[in-house]
């Protein structure tokens, strides 16, 4: 999601909530759970050799997918880097990965360190934190234990923890097919929540990887690279796409998605473009942690957290 905003968490909190005694969402709960040897993560098949990678115990509530073919797989996103996700990996399949990420804010990179093999848009948002990682300073509020349940984390150093750097193998384009043997994977170029999205579909298969750009819950537009134009662009695109898809799969809260949704983010996201929504309120500096005023959009069964001057510069409000 990406700068931490303890007080615009996707489930409903309080300051003293226990993240590790959390009930599983109601959704994971119906699907099929396969065993792994680790106390972070959880693992659900959620399609045709699609595995859902869950970290619930925290607020982010990341989901990494990992798709399979009959010659290669494709891990798209490696989570907020607490536990070792390719540990993970090597427990549910013995192909070779490639890693795709949804965009580089720290909780979609954070495993990224530990594959050799990963691809990207050619992105100066991208190459930028490949380089330097995230430091602690920025990733510190994420290890708080009013942000994640320690006691599942029992080898992480709290007071140095940082999102590693990693190296970019090679560059992919838009429009760009992925072939894992039997299954072709699409990548879609969806700029907006950050400058460098991707989103994947399996046309075959009718799935969509949405990334951050759709999710079940409030909708993060307000970091650096943030283009309100760009996301509103992507969304219709994306929603272009919603007759012909089965399932969507969301990078956080709950794993799969009806395809409809996409349709109805659109028509909602349009609604502010428009002016036709007035913000329920507007949070102070405080509320997020770059200091940011922001704006909460309710619209429908959506909401947005969309910073001021994004709005300014798109000429929503004054």
């Amino acid at each position: 999601m990406g700068l931490s905003i303890l007080s615009c968490n996707q489930k409903t909190k309080s300051n003293n909530e226990d993240w590790c005694n959390q009930e599983v969402r109601v959704q994971f709960q119906e699907l099929d759970e396969i065993s792994i040897n680790s106390t972070w993560f959880k693992v659900h098949m959620v399609g045709e050799n699609v595995y859902a990678i869950s970290e619930p115990y925290n607020y982010e509530e990341v989901i990494s997918y990992l798709i399979l073919g009959n010659e290669k797989a494709l891990l798209f996103d490696t989570g907020n880097g607490f536990d070792s996700i390719s540990n993970v990996v090597k427990e549910l399949t013995n192909l070779p990965v490639i890693v795709v990420n949804s965009h580089a804010h720290y909780d979609h990179i954070g495993g990224n360190y530990e594959f050799s093999n990963i691809l990207a848009l050619k992105s100066d948002y991208t190459l930028k934190w490949a380089e330097s990682g995230w430091s602690h300073d920025l990733v510190k509020d994420e290890v708080t234990p009013n942000a994640i349940c320690l006691e599942n984390l029992p080898d992480i150093d709290t007071a140095k923890h940082h999102v590693r750097p990693f190296r970019i193998s090679e560059f992919i384009t838009d429009g760009q097919i992925l072939d894992l043997g039997d299954r072709n994977i699409k990548v879609i170029s969806v700029p907006g929540h950050s400058p460098d999205g991707i989103a994947l579909i399996d046309e075959d298969s009718g799935y969509l990887w949405t990334g951050d750009v759709f999710y079940e819950g409030t909708i993060w537009l307000y970091f650096d690279g943030t283009n309100l134009d760009s996301y509103e662009e992507s969304i219709n695109k994306l929603a272009l796409l919603a007759p012909s898809l089965q399932k969507l799969f969301p990078a956080h809260i709950i794993p799969i998605s009806k395809p409809k949704r996409l349709i109805e983010l659109s028509n909602a996201f349009n609604q502010i473009v428009k002016g036709g929504k007035k913000a329920k309120g507007l949070n102070t500096k405080n509320e997020v942690s770059d200091g940011s005023e922001t704006i909460k959009y309710e619209i429908d069964n959506f909401s947005f957290l969309i910073r001021n001057d994004h709005l300014k510069e798109k000429g929503i409000i004054n």
